[in-house]
């Protein structure tokens, strides 16, 4: 199927635009900017779930991405830890870094992704 969906960052953005929306109900905005946690709100197995649909028809390796670094887990195996970055987030911070549809096209164009 790789071979049928050309690696030009139109036709990647149409397949994650395409994966979010029928795969996760999303029907806000999907532009390069949005963020997968911040504005799609895709958190836990979810956004696992939508990192593994975006990568296999190109073959994507994500194995070095660490999920935690972008959303929170479904399950909080740290309280105190989650409850401060609740908190921080309740004030406004960031607490998790950014993960764009921008990122995910670049990933998916170098054929891997880079958590360095």
């Amino acid at each position: 199927m790789a071979d049928e969906i050309a690696q030009s960052a139109n036709a990647i953005r149409d397949h994650i635009v395409g994966t979010l929306r029928r795969e996760f109900y999303i029907e806000e905005p999907i532009n390069d900017e949005a963020e997968l946690y911040y504005d799609l709100h895709l958190a836990g197995d979810d956004l696992a779930d939508a990192i593994d649909a975006i990568r296999q028809p190109f073959g994507t390796d994500f194995s070095l991405m660490d999920l935690r670094r972008y959303a929170p887990n479904e399950v909080g195996h740290n309280f105190k830890l989650n409850f401060l970055r609740e908190f921080r987030e309740w004030r406004g911070e960031r607490t998790y870094r950014s993960l764009t549809v921008a990122s995910i096209i670049h990933a998916v164009q170098a054929g891997s992704w880079n958590d360095r």
